[in-house]
């Protein structure tokens, strides 16, 4: 059981090594989003500059707010690249075979019953010359 118990250790251990150093996530660097606000805030002001009257402000105002949050929701899809990191719950896995592998190849130690072969020694009674 020993030589089952350290060849699994090691075969975990190299699991771990290999999962830290391939599972990683890809460096996502953070795409920088201020050239795209620029733009899409540049673009308001030219169109502000050719409305007339509230319903048409409306109109820009609204091209506006579609295209900041087109820009938000490109940030939060690069957060969400970033964040995912498999190698947390790998490495979980990874410890539940360990210990899975350690009560598999451990020999029980269950109390064994006392043998009844040899007669048990009476205590002293009255009759007895040691009372």
């Amino acid at each position: 059981m020993s030589i089952v118990r350290r060849v699994g250790g090691l075969v975990l251990a190299i699991a771990a090594a290999v999962v830290w150093f391939v599972a990683a996530p890809d460096d996502v660097s953070a795409a920088d989003h201020k050239d795209d606000i620029a733009s899409a805030l540049s673009d308001d002001d030219a169109n502000n500059l050719l409305t007339e009257g509230a319903p048409q402000q409306t109109v820009v105002n609204g091209w506006t707010a579609k295209n900041l949050l087109t820009i938000q929701a490109q940030q939060n899809n690069d957060l969400l690249e970033a964040a995912s990191d498999q190698r947390p719950g790998l490495l979980m896995m990874l410890a539940v075979l360990g210990i899975a592998l350690i009560a598999l190849t451990t020999e029980s130690r269950q109390p064994r019953a006392p043998r009844f072969s040899q007669a048990l020694p009476l205590p002293p009674g009255p009759g007895h010359p040691a009372a």
